[in-house]
């Protein structure tokens, strides 16, 4: 994945686990925060 591609999928994906936090899906959105959190750990160790 390319470095413009992860930026949008971590923001698609922070949308997403916030939208999931406010309709009471905390388990979706922890799923997404984890996925999320991936994608920075990735994008770091691309810098």
């Amino acid at each position: 994945m390319s470095d413009d591609e992860l930026r949008r999928a971590i923001r698609v994906l922070r949308e997403r686990a916030d939208l999931a936090r406010n309709e009471g899906r905390d388990d979706d959105a922890d799923m997404l925060e984890k996925t999320i959190h991936g994608y920075q750990e990735e994008m770091s160790q691309r810098l």
